[in-house]
């Protein structure tokens, strides 16, 4: 009996000891819900998919909506979160998005990588679909901080005396008709603004640093002073966030106030992100613009040239844009006729060739004469799409053989739109 009882307690002594060392094991190798936060803190965090921006026209880290009849000429569109494209779109580029929704009608020239598609029955993407994908699929870069100046400068009319150097200043304004003209180099702004017809020339390559406002009222104008520039020979860097020192008000801030959602209204006035950059209808702009932290708004009927990489971007419908320094706009077949001779052509679009010297300036003076603006050009030879509102054949040939008398402005030769692709 005793025996038996030795046995029981030993047995008991090594169940007991079993246990303890599961106790001790689990406290000991458990990992706890702050272990693995901290592990995660020392994960590095996912190599993008592009190290480079330099393939894009449009990129944001939130979302990109392009507004119907919108039409990108050249360059690819990404966004680490969303991309929305509208009805009545073309895209001539490729797609990279976390999520992509395409309306009706719209069709993508290229290829399409997302971990969600909203493909409409209507609509096509032409090129090859990729799922999943990798994100981010790039990382928008920091801009640096900045003096800025304590002059103001408001510039009025085409004076060739509008001409500002490079340097620090505060606040630089274009009032309504007038002309700047930017000798190139390094300038340092609190804010640009241009108001109403406005046009903005850089005649060098030229970065502009902004630290609270940019914004471009309609038919405004970014341009580079000679064709031996690229669009992307202007760099704006803006960061949006007004210091707290600076207590200054502004005309707009209601309506800035009003396309801001609720929480980019807290995140604007926590100083998360910057003040929205709004560029009005019906203007033609060339830049590659930098707004890591900051919203872009461009608006309807709009013509640009270079890249745009936002927190998040907004194109406004009939907009034209481009990556590279040549675009055209596809017509539609809505707005083709045939003449009496056979000859098939858009009854709302011209060709226009300028002399070799001629400039940006000339061809918008142009486009102006016949109440038309500027939808596609070939810089490198000086030729032009000028759309016009002309609707009949004979108000077409009025146009052209206005513009044919324009030698005062360059012109060298106007011709029916015969060349372009046609979207039936």
């Amino acid at each position: 009996m005793e025996q038996k009882a030795n046995e029981i307690r030993f047995h008991s002594l090594v169940i007991l000891f079993a246990v303890c060392v599961i106790a001790i094991s689990v406290i000991i190798l458990k990992p706890s819900f702050s272990s693995f936060t901290q592990l995660a803190a020392l994960k590095p965090p996912s190599q993008p998919l592009f190290s480079s921006l330099d393939s894009f026209v449009l990129f944001a880290e939130k979302e990109i909506t392009l507004e119907q009849e919108t039409q990108i000429s050249s360059g690819d569109l990404g966004s680490n979160n969303k991309l929305d494209i509208q009805k009545d779109t073309i895209v001539n580029g490729n797609l990279f998005a976390k999520e992509i929704t395409i309306d009706k009608n719209t069709q993508i020239n290229g290829n399409a990588s997302f971990n969600k598609l909203k493909l409409h029955k209507e609509s096509q993407v032409l090129g090859a679909t990729t799922t999943p994908i990798s994100l981010p699929i790039a990382n928008l870069p920091q801009i640096p901080s900045f003096p800025i100046g304590a002059q103001d400068f408001t510039f009025q009319g085409t004076l060739t005396s509008n001409i500002l150097s490079s340097g620090n200043y505060r606040n630089i304004i274009l009032e309504k008709n007038s002309r700047l003209i930017l000798t190139g180099g390094t300038y340092n702004l609190r804010k640009l603004e241009l108001k109403e017809n406005s046009i903005l020339i850089y005649n060098s390559s030229t970065t502009i640093n902004i630290q609270f406002k940019l914004k471009g009222q309609n038919h405004t104008s970014i341009l580079p002073g000679n064709n031996n520039l690229s669009a992307t020979d202007l760099f704006i860097k803006y960061l949006g966030i007004k210091p707290e020192n600076d207590k200054e008000k502004e005309d707009d801030d209601i309506e800035i106030e009003s396309i801001m959602d609720a929480q980019d209204k807290k995140d604007f006035k926590s100083g998360k992100v910057g003040r929205p950059i709004i560029f009005g209808k019906d203007s033609f702009l060339n830049f590659k613009l930098l707004a890591s932290k900051a919203n872009v708004k461009i608006g309807e009927q709009t013509t640009f040239r270079g890249q745009i990489f936002g927190r998040k971007i907004r194109v406004g419908k009939s907009s034209v844009l481009s990556r590279e320094d040549f675009l055209f706009k596809t017509v539609t077949s809505a707005d083709i006729v045939t003449d009496p001779d056979g000859g098939v052509y858009p009854i709302n679009t011209v060709l226009v060739s300028l002399t070799s010297t001629s400039t940006f300036d000339n061809a918008l003076q142009v486009a102006s004469v016949v109440g038309g603006k500027i939808v596609g050009l070939v810089a490198s030879i000086n030729l032009y799409q000028i759309e016009m509102p002309a609707k009949t054949i004979t108000e077409l040939e009025v146009v052209i053989n206005s513009l044919r008398t324009r030698a005062d402005l360059g012109v060298d030769g106007v011709f029916r739109d015969f060349l372009l692709p046609i979207d039936i």
